[in-house]
């Protein structure tokens, strides 16, 4: 894979040469980044405090940028918010494809490929109680947001804590929350952020089972 790279031709640059691949990364990342920035100053001028840049950079992201967008973020605005938060779904997921492809690009995959995912929670039962345990949780905290809702007693819990527990395993808790007590199902960055975020799970299992780091992972 690497060699593929390398047929794509390098920008010469004094003795050293990069290849265009990484030219390509680097400055798409670093017009996503400057976009960003320009995203929160926007925002933070305007009285009704809209992202207006937001779906240009979510385009941008999923064409490679999405690095870019979360290290903006970082600069311009850490807190997350309801108007922003499609926008970081979609940057985090991003980086990870992208962070996998390049590794991919690089050789970082074993000769073998394996795509029988759920192998592992079947072999390694601990991995598996965790995960179990996780999406408990997040269907469970789904659930009291929707109750609390309803009721209109109480702090909400907040928008970022249900993703961030998606995000670290409990996306299918959090994906059957929606749909069974009918909560966040007309929130973009739920009903296609959920979706997405495990779509990007099961695409970093399947490079795991494939990397030549984890060679006895079916042990």
């Amino acid at each position: 894979m690497l060699d593929m790279i390398n047929n794509l031709g390098s920008l010469n640059i004094g003795s050293f040469q990069i290849p265009y691949p990484v030219v390509y990364l680097a400055g798409i990342n670093l017009l996503t980044f400057l976009l960003q920035i320009i995203n929160g100053a926007i925002k933070n001028k305007k009285e009704d405090g809209k992202y207006y840049l937001s779906p240009v950079l979510i385009i941008l992201s999923v064409l490679g940028g999405p690095l870019g967008v979360l290290l903006g973020s970082l600069c311009t605005d850490r807190k997350g918010c309801k108007e922003n938060m499609m926008l970081r779904v979609t940057a985090f997921c991003m980086t990870l494809i992208w962070a996998i492809t390049v590794l991919i690009w690089l050789g970082q995959i074993s000769e073998t490929h394996r795509f029988a995912f759920w192998q592992i929670f079947v072999q390694h039962r601990i991995p598996l109680y965790v995960l179990g345990g996780i999406n408990l949780i997040t269907l469970i905290m789904f659930g009291i947001d929707k109750f609390k809702a309803v009721k209109e007693s109480g702090s909400r819990i907040p928008v970022a804590v249900l993703l961030i527990l998606c995000g670290i395993g409990g996306s299918v808790g959090g994906l059957l929350g929606m749909f069974i007590f009918r909560h966040k199902i007309r929130k973009s960055y739920f009903i296609v952020g959920v979706p997405l975020i495990i779509l990007t799970q099961v695409a970093v299992l399947l490079y795991l089972i494939n990397s030549p780091w984890f060679p006895n992972i079916y042990v």
